[in-house]
C-alpha cells in the first residue's frame, strides 16, 4: 500500500515517469452506462465525453491540485481544487483517493488487469465492504473501481494503449470564458482581508456583515443550523465557514472541503442551507469580500 501511495506521488507531482497513455472509460450505473476518452501524458490527465448531445471535458492537474470543466459548446471553463467533492465525482481516479479518508483501506494483494499489475485496494465502513480498486503504478491511474452497495455499479478502463499524448490537450484555450459553480461569468475576487473583526456573538445570529469581520460563536446544544444569507448590494458578497472544537479546526475528515464551506452571492442573490454539528463545537463566519446579511438558527422541529 505505502508503496503504491508513493509512486502515485512522484507519478502525479514530480515528472513522467508514469506511462502516457489512451484508453476508454467506461462509467456504469444500475440502467445506465456511459463512456468516456481518457489521456495522460503522465503527469496531467483529461477525460472527454457527450451527455445528451452536450460535449464537455475535464482536465485534471494533481500536481497543481486544480480540475479544468470545459464546455466547449459555450467556451466556458469552470476550475475547482483537484482535492474538492465535486473533482471527485467528475474525476473517478481521484474520487477514490478522497475515499480513502472516509473509509479504512486495506491491502487486498496484486493483480494482472488488461496486461497491467495493479494494486487491489478495498475500503470498509466498519467490517463491511463498500468499494474496491486496481490502482496501476505503471499508469499512475485507477483502472478499475467496483462500488458494492448495489449490482451493476463500477467504472473500468478498457481499450488502453499507451504512447505519446500530445501535450496540448491539456492546456485550456485562451478564448475560454471562466465561470463559477453556479454557471455565472465569474467576477474576479480581492485578495483576503489582512486582518480581522472578530464579533463574538450568539444564537439565533442575525444581521448585516462585511469584508474583513470574523463572526465567532457557540453552537451550544444544537446538532443542526439553518443558515441565510442575502447579498443585497450590487457587488458580490463571500463567506467561508470555519468549524472548531476545543479551540482548533476539526480534522479533514471530519468536516467538508474548504469549497463546499465557501458561499458567494452575487447582485440580489440570496441562499439557504443547513448544517450539522456536534453540540459545543464553536464556528467561525469570515467574510471575506462585500457585505452579506447572515441568519442562523437552530432548526425548527
Amino acid at each position: 500500500m505505502k508503496k503504491a501511495i508513493l509512486l502515485f506521488v512522484v507519478c502525479m507531482n514530480i515528472f513522467p515517469l508514469c506511462a502516457q497513455f489512451s484508453a476508454d472509460l467506461a462509467n456504469v450505473e444500475p440502467g445506465s452506462k456511459r463512456i468516456y476518452k481518457v489521456q495522460s501524458n503522465g503527469i496531467k490527465y483529461r477525460y472527454d465525453f457527450e451527455e445528451d448531445g452536450m460535449k464537455g471535458a475535464v482536465i485534471v492537474d494533481p500536481a497543481a491540485n486544480r480540475t479544468a470543466i470545459l464546455y466547449p459548446d459555450k467556451k466556458y471553463v469552470r476550475y475547482t481544487e483537484t482535492s474538492s467533492a465535486f473533482s471527485g465525482m467528475m474525476d473517478p481516479n481521484q474520487g477514490f483517493k478522497q475515499m480513502q479518508k472516509r473509509f479504512p483501506p486495506k491491502n487486498a494483494g496484486r493483480e494482472n488487469i488488461l496486461g497491467f499489475e495493479t494494486e487491489k485496494v478495498e475500503l470498509y465502513a466498519g467490517e463491511q465492504k463498500v468499494i474496491t480498486g486496481w490502482y496501476s503504478e505503471e499508469l499512475g491511474f485507477l483502472v478499475k473501481m467496483i462500488k458494492h452497495g448495489r449490482e451493476n455499479d463500477y467504472v473500468e478502463l478498457t481499450n488502453i494503449k499507451k504512447g505519446k499524448i500530445d501535450d496540448s490537450l491539456f492546456k485550456i484555450p485562451e478564448d475560454y470564458t471562466e465561470i463559477d459553480d453556479q454557471m455565472r461569468i465569474k467576477i474576479p475576487e480581492p485578495p483576503p482581508p489582512t486582518s480581522w473583526k472578530t464579533i463574538e456573538a450568539t444564537l439565533p445570529v442575525k444581521g448585516e456583515f462585511t469584508r474583513g469581520e470574523k463572526i465567532t460563536f457557540n453552537v451550544q446544544d444544537n446538532k443542526y443550523l439553518y443558515f441565510n444569507l442575502k447579498n443585497e448590494t450590487s457587488e458580490p458578497a463571500k463567506i467561508i465557514r470555519i468549524p472548531m472544537r476545543d479551540g482548533k479546526d476539526l480534522p479533514e475528515a471530519e468536516q467538508m472541503p474548504i469549497g463546499n464551506r465557501t458561499e458567494r452571492l452575487y447582485a440580489n442573490e440570496t441562499e439557504s442551507f443547513g448544517s450539522y454539528f456536534e453540540p459545543g463545537d464553536d464556528l467561525i463566519i469570515q467574510v471575506h469580500e462585500g457585505k452579506i446579511h447572515i441568519e442562523i438558527s437552530p432548526e425548527k422541529r
